[in-house]
């Protein structure tokens, strides 16, 4: 591993590190596509400097990027930086900036009122002197006005904002975060920003981390506006058995059939990282995720047209696999805390053959969700003894929460790897890699279920390796048949033997029963007006929300 250290940052390469992925065989026309870099960035953990010093330093670490960045492609037309990274996230609030009521005329870099920060002023000057168009998170400010639902003590609101620098440094574009994920002290913005760029003969749309899970803006951006390429910075905090980062990445993209532009912040130790470009279903051109705080650049030319887009794999072997997932060992991460709660049919791997399973759950009759499972196992006579995975075929139909701060509505089918025969040990992992064994060959899963066709729902294909990896897109094929008006079949098929496989299955969202026990929503904004359930927030909420934030900053010591 080569390690490059900047100023607070060290960028880290794997020049050594095989990589999961052997590119074959990529070809467009270079006149029909951009240059774009997203990274991982690591999260500066300098709690002994005042939160403006590390903000500057920060600011002074993104530009190095951008140089080297450009130093590295002839034409760079993008860099998109992750969530949260700019400000320490102790000092977010105090932190804050704000923009220019006209900012999409305003440049920045010129300006020399003291009310605008300074390293909005120098981000804008670096989009100039790069001659590139650079997309930055921050918290932003804006003194609150009437209609904007004002406490008597508050003087401005803050929000989740994104901004895209042009060349010539203005503000292309604003978007402030509509799914937030708690982030007290921050709202959600009285109307939508949707944002539209136009870079290098392409469009794109921006959403921010939690709202991948979302309709809104997603759907907006996706299927109304026909965006397909989209920018997102994010810090997200990966969770077994469905929702690791990369894991979501691909999952999303494939099934919006979109480019996804993905730039995450490292933190191992909490959970976050995971970036990389993701084209369609034709899966990452590159991504990765880094075992150890750390920063890493991924430049990479992308077509216009996802559908010009030809590129084939080479299976990753399982010693490429190993050493990935040996590497993540301390990763910190998430378990769905539904888990416990899926109906679960422990599949025998006691000995080679196939079987066929149903599996159905509901919260009461009228809300059954049933999957249907064919899997082909062999045993693998060569493994040696050590921790064995047992693998649960499962089914959940219900209401789960997000870490306390949010809950929605899921719908899912898959296998899943667990520690034993209890399903409440499903979606965590032995912890020490190298004294795992691997009996198990998976020659065939097959697994379909019923949905009900509705604006307020959408089902993605959910795999995972033991690297923290999703299997590439042409280890499996994920189908779609619409049965009538209201029902909708889906169906993930693998056919590529796997031996080191966490997670195969249909991970769905269902918008309708979302509330937000923060603000006591009991619906998301994409639900229909007349769909309140009327859930009112336990008290135990707030003690959750409490103990997760108090959790996740301990970890960063």
């Amino acid at each position: 591993m080569e390690v490059n250290k900047m100023k607070g940052v060290a960028v880290v390469r794997f020049s050594s590190l095989p990589q999961l992925l052997t590119i074959i065989f990529l070809h467009f026309s270079a006149v029909g596509s951009y240059s774009v870099a997203v990274m991982e960035f690591a999260v500066n953990l300098n709690f002994s400097q005042p939160a403006s010093k590390v903000l500057e330093d920060n600011t002074i670490n993104y530009i190095k990027l951008i140089e080297q960045a450009k130093n590295q492609s002839a034409v760079l037309d993008l860099i998109v930086f992750p969530e949260a990274t700019l400000s320490p996230y102790f000092a977010a609030i105090q932190s804050a900036a704000a923009l220019p009521p006209d900012y999409g005329s305003f440049i920045l870099c010129n300006s020399t009122e003291g009310s605008y920060a300074q390293f909005l002023k120098n981000l804008s000057c670096a989009a100039i002197d790069y001659n590139t168009t650079v997309v930055i998170n921050f918290t932003e400010k804006e003194v609150c006005q009437s209609d904007q639902d004002c406490s008597k003590s508050e003087d401005y609101k803050f929000y989740n904002t994104v901004v895209a620098f042009g060349t010539n440094g203005s503000i292309l574009a604003r978007y402030r975060k509509w799914n937030l994920f708690g982030e007290r002290g921050k709202s959600r913005p009285t109307s939508l920003d949707l944002p539209v760029l136009h870079i290098a003969n392409t469009t794109f749309g921006i959403m921010t981390c939690f709202d991948i899970q979302f309709g809104i803006p997603a759907f907006n951006l996706t299927k109304d506006k026909g965006v397909k390429n989209v920018i997102f910075p994010l810090q997200w905090i990966g969770e077994l058995p469905y929702l690791t980062a990369l894991q979501i990445q691909q999952m999303w993209a494939q099934e919006m059939n979109v480019v996804l532009l993905a730039s995450g912040a490292n933190l191992p130790q909490s959970g976050a990282g995971g970036s990389g470009i993701f084209v369609a279903g034709h899966g990452p051109i590159e991504h990765d995720v880094l075992p150890e705080r750390g920063t890493k650049l991924m430049i990479q030319t992308v077509p216009n047209d996802s559908e010009e887009f030809n590129i084939s794999y080479g299976a990753p072997n399982v010693d490429i696999i190993d050493q990935l997932a040996l590497s993540l060992d301390s990763f910190y991460l998430l378990v769905d805390p539904s888990i416990k709660d899926h109906k679960s049919v422990l599949l025998n791997t006691s000995a080679t053959g196939s079987s066929q399973h149903v599996v159905c759950h509901g919260e009461d009759d009228r809300n059954v969700l049933c999957c249907n499972f064919n899997t082909s196992i062999t045993l693998n006579s060569t493994s040696i003894a050590g921790n064995a995975y047992a693998y649960h075929l499962v089914a959940f139909n219900g209401v789960r929460t997000y870490s306390g701060v949010y809950y929605g509505g899921v719908e899912t089918c898959g296998v899943v790897a667990c520690l034993n025969q209890s399903v409440d040990s499903c979606g965590q992992r032995f912890s020490n890699y190298s004294e795992i064994s691997w009996p198990v060959i998976f020659n065939f899963i097959n697994i379909t279920g019923n949905f009900s066709q509705s604006k307020q729902r959408f089902q993605l294909p959910t795999t995972l390796l033991s690297s923290m990896r999703p299997l590439t897109t042409m280890e499996y094929n994920w189908r779609g048949v619409a049965v009538d008006e209201k029902t909708l079949t889906r169906n993930i098929e693998l056919n590529e033997p796997q031996s080191r496989l966490l997670t195969f299955g249909i991970f769905g969202r269902d918008f309708k029963r979302d509330w937000d026990p923060i603000s006591n929503d009991t619906g998301n904004l994409s639900r229909d007006a007349d769909d309140s359930n009327g859930k009112s927030v336990p008290q135990s909420t707030i003690s959750v929300v409490l103990l997760w934030v108090v959790c996740i900053a301990l970890r960063w010591f």
